[in-house]
């Protein structure tokens, strides 16, 4: 697909009993929209980390807003959103709306994450030139994709989320010893509030 520009997160519990069967229809639900809307990326895992720690999450990148438009139309008609969201398998605790900002950074989309690393700040002035700064680190610690985006909807409207996949938590720990010699993110941290970082483990 071309470069999302838009990113809708869903976070949802359920009982833990039900995490394989909620696994399958994410994943059914992935290839049946995919297959039906060439600009649109799915990922889906659990939350490993955080407030809704083994939480599902489910994440989905389009290009245009009439992508979103054609996949909302999709999941209204498909037996595998309803089991899922409307069935009382899973209960959605938060859906956000992303609107992406223009990284600078060769993300790799032919290669499948492992790992998504969710860091949310609260900040009263663009980070974008600061992240931008900060990419190389990350292309050092071999980071697939590394999206810098804005909340428009939801809960934790106008906070900034930094989003990057890993394939192994091997280079997460790398990530995170190369970032705490950076000056440069040493000022990020201290001119932002960190209000979450979570980490989620995909599946496919």
């Amino acid at each position: 697909m071309k470069s999302p520009n838009y990113c809708i997160i869903t976070v949802a519990e359920y009982q833990s009993k039900s995490l394989p069967k909620n696994l399958e229809l994410c994943r059914q639900l992935k290839t049946y929209v995919e297959d039906k809307l060439t600009n649109t990326l799915i990922y889906f895992g659990f939350l490993t980390t955080g407030n809704y720690a083994g939480a599902l999450a489910y994440f989905e990148n389009y290009s245009t807003l009439r992508d979103f438009e054609q996949a909302f139309e999709i999941y209204q008609h498909t037996s595998y959103y309803q089991k899922l969201f409307n069935g009382g398998t899973a209960s959605i605790k938060s859906r956000n709306f992303i609107k992406y900002s223009p990284v600078t950074y060769d993300q790799d989309l032919k290669v499948e994450g492992r790992y998504l690393v969710l860091t949310r700040v609260k900040t009263d002035r663009s980070v974008l030139n600061t992240i931008n700064k900060l990419a190389p680190i990350f292309s050092r610690t071999g980071a697939l994709t590394y999206r810098l985006g804005s909340i428009m909807t939801g809960e934790s409207v106008r906070d900034e989320l930094l989003i990057v996949s890993y394939s192994s938590m091997e280079q997460i720990e790398t990530a995170y010893d190369l970032l705490a010699d950076s000056p440069v993110y040493d000022d990020l941290v201290n001119t932002v509030t960190v209000n979450s970082r979570d980490i989620i483990k995909l599946e496919f």
